[in-house]
């Protein structure tokens, strides 16, 4: 059999490459990582459209072209990306390049408006962005123009406010000058060690129902799995812990979770769609599996903690930035353009709640009360 051409994109560009009937998913990733100049890392992997247009994984152990990809798409086309996400960015994103990638995907979900940020962070995210990108500010080179408030802001937050482009590009200058001093690198990482706490930070949502019928989204992240109501996906209903369950598995639309405890019930929920439930035990499995991981690191005294004084200094200036850039932004904020994401944060802003702390409460009771409450959730509660 010849060789098959397929178009691979990544957040820097794409690259065409000859596969083989023999290549697996793994060759494949070590060929990637090797023309991207990084070390082959098992957060990353190949994602495309099966032949009824719902994303999927490549297994990296099966050979490329016996899977389930759209071969009457000319070429094929795959994206490398983040399939599973670092709980703590320092710990587990070392290599330079690796942080450049997940960083410009971590921004492209920012900027899409697919991981909600609140308006005075966008900006800041798009200061450090461009920190990173060209260095310290210097207005002899970076003239009007540099900055393009498209690439660099949501939209929605663009809406949200009655300033035109170049006002909007003075303030992310002015906020980029603040980074004076910073080197790119840092930059990055600055900008993803803040982003790790964001709410949809690392999400994989699915649409799911109870026995009820009523609608939901599963969301599987790398702490665990989270229940949302259908109309907000920004705050958890009900979360399970990794570290509470035992075993996950499906048959056909049905999910069985096992739950160490011996007092919980299985939590069962349904997913019409056979193709998306094999991507969601796929998802469950090595999240689990580097959850465990991460924890016998952590016992082993295996990963580095920065120092504290280091960190409360950095927490303390980004405070005060971006305190400064909400103070200026409130003035010009048209409030009828506020959406339901904007108010659940300002909501939790007010009650002291951020992402773990919410976590904390949607997990908060036994594992058995949690489990009922699922099943009494109504649609008109959603």
């Amino acid at each position: 059999m010849a060789p098959t051409n397929i178009q691979v994109y990544h957040v820097e560009g794409s690259e065409m490459i000859e596969v083989t009937s023999k290549m697996t998913g793994q060759d494949l990733l070590e060929k990637m990582c090797s023309h991207l100049q990084m070390p082959p890392i098992t957060l990353f992997s190949f994602a495309y459209r099966d032949k009824k247009d719902f994303e999927a994984f490549l297994k990296l152990d099966k050979k490329i072209l016996s899977q389930d990809l759209n071969k009457k798409e000319t070429p094929i086309t795959l994206d490398f990306k983040a399939k599973f996400f670092p709980e703590s960015v320092n710990d587990e994103l070392t290599d330079p390049v690796v942080q450049r990638l997940f960083w410009k995907q971590i921004k492209n979900g920012v900027v899409n408006n697919d991981i909600y940020c609140p308006p005075e962070l966008c900006v800041l995210f798009a200061a450090q962005s461009m920190q990173a990108e060209h260095g310290d500010h210097d207005p002899a080179q970076h003239g009007p123009g540099t900055v393009i408030v498209a690439n660099q802001l949501p939209q929605r937050v663009i809406d949200q406010h009655g300033l035109t482009l170049e006002q909007w590009e003075e303030r992310v200058t002015n906020a980029w000058s603040g980074q004076k001093g910073v080197p790119p690198q840092t930059a990055i990482m600055d900008y993803l060690n803040i982003a790790q706490d964001l709410e949809q930070y690392g999400i994989t949502y699915f649409e799911i129902t109870n026995k009820k019928g009523t609608r939901l989204w599963l969301g599987v992240h790398n702490l665990g799995m989270d229940i949302y109501e259908y109309s907000n996906k920004v705050t958890p209903r009900l979360g399970f812990p990794w570290g509470e369950i035992r075993n996950i598995s499906f048959n056909d639309k049905k999910f069985t979770i096992k739950m160490v405890s011996k007092d919980a019930p299985d939590f069962k929920f349904f997913s019409p769609r056979f193709k998306v439930n094999k991507r969601i035990l796929a998802l469950c499995v090595g999240n689990h599996f580097f959850f465990i991981s991460r924890r016998r690191a952590q016992a082993n005294g295996e990963l580095v903690q920065e120092d504290r004084a280091t960190l409360e200094a950095k927490l303390r200036k980004t405070k005060e930035q971006l305190l400064a850039i909400r103070m200026d932004l409130e003035k010009v904020k048209d409030a009828s353009k506020i959406t339901k994401e904007d108010q659940e944060h300002e909501k939790r802003e007010a009650e002291g709640m951020d992402k773990f702390k919410t976590m904390k409460k949607a997990q908060a009771g036994d594992a058995k009360r949690r489990i009922a409450d699922f099943e009494d959730l109504e649609e008109a509660e959603c």
